[in-house]
């Protein structure tokens, strides 16, 4: 199936379940934060690092898809430009 074939409403639900995903993942993004940042225990380790280095990126991500579709009303536009740089960051 073509992306042309898909009905606005299947856009709409597509939309919403990445919003929703995303959210949830923002949620998860700040409690990897709020640990490592409150914990010294959690701060000593490298891999812990890691991990919180990696979800300051997953926010970059998350940011993205919840402009989704939303950019591409105008793809030369500054939303559309801005979601892209959230994404290759």
């Amino acid at each position: 199936m073509l992306v042309s074939e898909l009905s606005a409403t299947d856009l709409a639900n597509f939309t919403t379940i990445e919003r929703v995903c995303s959210a949830l993942s923002l949620i998860g993004c700040a409690f990897i934060a709020v640990s490592f940042l409150s914990v010294r225990e959690f701060q000593l380790k490298p891999i812990n690092r890691l991990v919180f280095y990696a979800s300051i990126g997953n926010i970059f991500t998350n940011v993205a898809t919840l402009i989704s579709r939303s950019a591409l009303d105008n793809p030369l536009g500054g939303l559309c430009q801005f979601q892209a740089f959230l994404i290759q960051m």
